[in-house]
């Protein structure tokens, strides 16, 4: 049996939760959520129709186009089944070479060709586009066999992980290992407490501490469009091509409206430097408000430069576990997603009691 891709178009919100267009995308959703589940386990970390929605339609400096895939010429039955679900996103003014395709295979129809006639498509996609690189992010949970280590000499994957054949045999390069990992809550207060009065005293008194939900003050979004464009050339990049992205106050009130519109909420702390009147450090969490027991996902963690060496890092970082405690006592988990050559931030993280969960490979295909 062959195979047809289509394209999806964004529903209307409005319309009939019964649309056609609202069955893909829930569709879509449902693949993407049993691909990772092997990673973060059933329901712990999920794709929801509303989020997919947000991230495709609301403005922002990514574009980003959906397809599944489906039997041709199957029953009428199957071929309301999608085999397959994928996503090709590009941005045009921070990455002008760069497309960045993602692809599941639901688990029972792997190792038939889909993978291959999907990945495929969307590479034609993206040459016609003028794009002269793929990237992607792929999870590996696979245990144990031999080692393929990152071109950086830190962290590596499994050379038996379908995923990693998969590309290996497509011609990617695996760029860079980051580590997932995962923080199970409750942590104890006390030990929370213990590393914000460490890390506040090394700091000194000429930082202050800011806690907040949902969108940021605006005397603050320079700040933080200042904080995330070097966290764009100042992250670790391994072997990946990098490019400095643009950020202003509305790419942040963007970004924040998206998440709002996903139906997340989000959790920051941040540091002020008094003397200069400027954020130098900040940290994000989201939540998914449809089921606030689910884990909470770790956004950037970030410290200007000139300011690292105090600490920062660690005050902002277990300032929000606190607030995450205190307005949502019933979430059960942090996930966090670091490059495993980030050493200064590891450390932060197994200081909080996070522990491995996975390797997840940056990969590159040139074109």
């Amino acid at each position: 049996m062959d195979y047809f891709i289509r394209e999806l178009t964004p529903p209307d919100p409005g319309s009939n939760r019964d649309a056609e267009a609202w069955g893909l995308l829930e569709r879509f959703a449902g693949i993407v959520n049993r691909g990772s589940a092997d990673t973060y386990g059933a329901g712990r970390l999920l794709e929801t129709s509303q989020r997919v929605l947000a991230d495709w339609t609301m403005p922002g400096p990514v574009t980003t186009r959906l397809f599944l895939a489906f039997p041709r010429g199957a029953s009428d039955l199957e071929a309301e089944r999608p085999v397959a679900a994928a996503k090709l996103m590009v941005s045009p003014r921070d990455s002008p070479s760069l497309a960045y395709p993602h692809v599941v295979v639901d688990a029972p129809h792997r190792r038939r060709g889909i993978g291959t006639c999907v990945a495929a498509h969307l590479e034609d996609l993206a040459r016609a586009d003028g794009r002269t690189s793929l990237q992607a992010w792929v999870e590996h949970p696979t245990a144990g066999g031999e080692r393929v280590l990152a071109p950086t000499g830190h962290g590596s994957v499994s050379g038996a992980d379908p995923a990693a054949r998969f590309l290996w045999k497509h011609g990617w390069e695996l760029g860079q290992v980051e580590r997932i990992s995962e923080l199970r809550l409750p942590v104890p207060a006390g030990r929370l407490r213990a590393h914000i009065e460490a890390a506040a005293a090394r700091a000194g008194a000429a930082y202050r501490l800011l806690t907040w939900e949902g969108e940021s003050d605006p005397e603050y979004l320079d700040d933080l469009a200042r904080l995330n464009g070097d966290m764009s050339i100042d992250a670790p990049a391994g072997d990946l091509e990098a490019d400095e992205e643009h950020w202003d106050a509305e790419r942040v009130s963007q970004m924040e409206r998206r998440a709002l519109a996903a139906g997340s909420t989000f959790l920051n702390a941040a540091v002020l430097h008094i003397p200069s009147g400027t954020l130098v450090a900040q940290s994000m969490l989201q939540l998914d408000l449809d089921d606030i027991t689910r884990p909470a996902q770790q956004d950037n963690t970030l410290v200007t430069s000139t300011h690292r060496g105090r600490r920062l890092g660690m005050l902002v970082k277990a300032a929000n576990l606190v607030q995450l405690a205190e307005r949502y006592p019933e979430c059960t988990g942090v996930f966090t997603w670091n490059a495993e050559e980030n050493a200064h931030m590891l450390r932060v993280n197994e200081a909080l009691g996070f522990v491995p969960l996975a390797p997840e490979g940056g990969w590159q295909k040139r074109l």
